[in-house]
């Protein structure tokens, strides 16, 4: 989240905001120890997935 302060030159608090709005999409997953990591969002019903 710091990185992504830094490189888009915005706040902190506002990186962390992001970052859990796409975990809580699933469109990313934090690892601890690791990082945070976007993933391919679920194939929904628009998509032609199951819902």
């Amino acid at each position: 989240e710091r990185d992504l302060a830094e490189e888009y030159g915005i706040a902190y608090g506002t990186a962390r905001r992001v970052v859990q709005e796409l975990r809580d999409r699933g469109l990313a997953i934090t690892l601890p120890g690791k990082g945070t990591y976007i993933q391919a969002p679920e194939p929904g019903p628009a998509d032609g997935g199951d819902a």
